[in-house]
């Protein structure tokens, strides 16, 4: 067809050129006859082009359609690759899914074995402290508290015909026996023995001054009472008011007067002294001598004792602070140290840690077993430590609070909460320089705790008093808030 046109062309040309000149040579007279014949001519050759036109566009639209075909099969392969290679993929995620589903079961058999095993043991450790319970195998503190009840039994006999102070059965008290104590390895166990005058004695509490207010140095008084009723019925004494001095001196061991007195008050210090160098010997004559060695520790107002394993080597560190009851409660005149930087010798502070621990008793029994009020103060003491705040104040203002929160509010899920409570009240205790003693001045107090008459009468004591006394002592205490504001919060969020 292309040489067909071709040629048509040719030929066209050819007749163009001769009817050039045709009319070259004609005259101007014929061209107006010829016109007709030259336009059909030119409508001819019109009309090829147009046909050439449309040969052109119909070849164009092959070639095209051709390309679009080629690319459409390659876009076919391509597309089947991909979709080989997806299905390809798919198969591997599906293969990785299912190893990891594997994994997954695998982790949680082990898991559920290994809690299987947790279970196991929990059961098992249960049954042993079942048949330790059983067996009447003792906690930390019930072991101590059977320890000093050894010895201060065998003291009891040793001393039964002197003129020595009597002791009786040692009351634990402190934060080891209130159980939150912050650190098992450094607990030092802390129990009280009360101390009774012995026969032919009289202890007269000194507990108030000339203005019937609290004495700063209360003391204990000794008195020496008649034997004579005794000594006729039974002949074991002799009185010490009615016998001489000679008589006294050739038949009788001294009076406490004589012994462990300072004029006619009872002498801390002395006390001690006499307890300290002869429980070493008297801890030999017990039982528990053949599984614990006891070594004394130096002390002026109190008698520390280290306690050893003879097979473990574990120690157990154990202060005995000696009181006089005051009347039948729950209050002592103790040996124990005081904030003043001297103290008399002759001086018995009051203490309140009996009372303490049956509070806290109380407030454990009533709270029940998820109760953070032990959390809050073991926490609060471990962070305490090298500060200027004692636990003391500390233990305060947690009874306080108490009575201002219900204990529903102190469980677990208000462990946070309860810091804030007690960091909030010191701060407000700070800025107005006062915090009122628990128990003096306290008429609310429940029927498991016994406190004098004087007690719940008295005009309460302010805590904070010194910090009105002393602006440096004001400034010290702000910033060991604020340290101890910023520890409580490492702590918290970071562990440290």
């Amino acid at each position: 067809m292309l040489e067909g046109v071709q040629q048509q062309e040719v030929n066209l040309r050819e007749q163009m050129t001769q009817l050039q000149h045709e009319t070259e040579q004609r005259n101007v007279e014929q061209r107006w006859v010829d016109v007709p014949a030259l336009l059909f001519t030119l409508l001819n050759y019109g009309r090829i082009w147009f046909c050439m036109g449309l040969f052109l566009l119909l070849f164009w639209n092959m070639e095209q359609s051709q390309q679009m075909n080629q690319h459409h099969d390659s876009s076919n392969a391509e597309d089947s690759f991909s979709s080989e290679e997806e299905a390809a993929g798919a198969e591997q995620k599906e293969e990785e899914q299912e190893k990891q589903v594997e994994q997954v079961e695998k982790v949680e058999q082990e898991k559920k074995v290994e809690q299987e095993k947790q279970v196991e043991q929990e059961k098992q450790v249960e049954q042993v402290e079942q048949v330790e319970k059983a067996q009447g195998r003792p906690s930390r503190c019930q072991l101590v508290e059977e320890l000093m009840s050894d010895l201060l039994l065998a003291c009891r006999f040793v001393w039964s015909n002197s003129f020595y102070p009597t002791l009786r059965s040692a009351i634990g008290v402190g934060s080891a026996f209130e159980g939150w104590s912050p650190r098992e390895e450094d607990t030092v166990y802390c129990l009280l023995v009360p101390v009774e005058a012995p026969r032919g004695h009289i202890f007269h509490l000194e507990l108030y001054d000339e203005e019937d207010e609290l004495a700063m140095n209360p003391r204990v008084r000794v008195e020496l009472r008649c034997m004579c009723e005794r000594e006729q019925q039974l002949g074991d004494v002799l009185c010490f008011l009615h016998h001489s001095v000679e008589d006294l001196i050739e038949n009788q061991d001294p009076s406490l007067l004589q012994t462990l007195c300072t004029d006619v008050y009872l002498d801390v210090e002395k006390t001690v002294t006499w307890f300290r160098v002869q429980v070493a010997t008297i801890w030999n004559t017990t039982l528990q001598a053949d599984a614990y060695n006891l070594k004394v520790l130096p002390s002026k107002r109190s008698c520390k004792l280290q306690l050893t394993n003879i097979s473990s080597g574990e120690k157990i560190l154990v202060e005995l602070l000696f009181g006089v009851q005051q009347g039948n409660s729950d209050i002592f005149l103790s040996s124990q140290n005081t904030e003043a930087s001297f103290t008399p010798s002759t001086t018995w502070p009051q203490s309140c840690a009996v009372a303490e621990m049956k509070y806290f008793q109380y407030l454990l029994e009533k709270a029940g077993e998820n109760s953070v009020i032990q959390s809050c103060l073991r926490f609060l003491a471990h962070t305490l430590v090298g500060m200027g705040f004692s636990t003391y104040v500390i233990k305060t203002l947690i009874f306080h609070l108490v009575n201002i929160i219900p204990l529903g509010n102190w469980q677990r899920r208000n462990f946070l909460s309860r810091l804030e409570s007690i960091l909030r009240y010191l701060h407000f205790c700070l800025k107005y320089k006062r915090l009122v003693h628990f128990f003096i001045g306290n008429k609310m107090m429940p029927d498991e705790v016994i406190l004098p008459h004087s007690f719940r009468t008295a005009t309460p004591v302010n805590l904070f008093q010194h910090l009105e006394d002393d602006p440096d002592a004001e400034s010290r205490v702000l910033r060991d808030f604020r340290v101890l504001r910023d520890r409580l919060l490492k702590l918290l969020l970071f562990g440290r």
